[in-house]
């Protein structure tokens, strides 16, 4: 059976039961996981991929993988390295 796919950082919180599920799960605070919502623009630690990815699965669920900070964001990604002053 093909896994079903979930597209939003509140679809995951809410397939795996609310931010208390999401906080228990990854190890952290339940107001760490409301911080990846707002300040770190509603994307999960790349340290959490393998637990959520994991739960996930087991419910039938995926999720692509643009929902966890693996790359650095868009907008410092193209930009050229400064050369430091002496």
């Amino acid at each position: 059976m093909p896994r079903r796919k979930i597209y939003t950082f509140d679809g995951v919180v809410d397939a795996l039961g609310g931010l208390k599920a999401v906080a228990a799960l990854t190890g952290v605070t339940s107001a760490a996981v409301c911080k990846w919502r707002t300040r770190d623009a509603g994307r999960f630690p790349a340290r959490t991929h393998a637990r959520i990815d994991a739960e996930l699965a087991r419910n039938g669920w995926t999720a692509p993988r643009h929902l966890w900070d693996f790359d650095p964001p868009r907008e410092h990604a193209d930009e050229p390295k400064r050369a430091k002053r002496a």
